[in-house]
């Protein structure tokens, strides 16, 4: 919910006007998240692999392992993460083809992929 007018006072300091809250209408359905554990190390060829991923299914990709986060808006963040084999992690996938992307982004951190662009 987002707060419109959290409190006015008017000119003759009398009248005030009260917060409303309006519930948003847009909906979440095509928002995925899953959690997995990578197989392999997930290096630059990985990550430009994952950022082609969510280009070509027009997804937003975000990672999350421990307290770093991801995002295929920005390969360096994806290599920061330095993910290596047995590392748990939290795969977010925003867009209309969330489960094409899925499929493909859990090949190259499974390392089922030869990963070349």
């Amino acid at each position: 919910m987002t707060m419109k007018i959290a409190y006015r006072a008017s000119k003759n300091k009398s009248r005030k006007t009260v917060a409303k809250a309006e519930p948003k209408t847009q909906a979440t359905h095509n928002e995925v998240s899953f959690i997995l554990v990578s197989k392999g190390i997930i290096g630059f060829r990985e990550s430009a692999r994952l950022i082609k991923i969510a280009e070509e299914t027009n997804c937003t990709m975000t990672i999350a392992s421990g307290k770093k986060l991801g995002t295929t808006k920005s390969i360096l963040s994806l290599v920061n993460l330095e993910i290596m084999p047995g590392k748990s992690l939290v795969l977010n996938i925003k867009g209309e083809r969330n489960e094409e992307a899925f499929r493909e982004a859990s090949k190259v951190i499974s390392g089922e992929t030869d990963s070349n662009i």
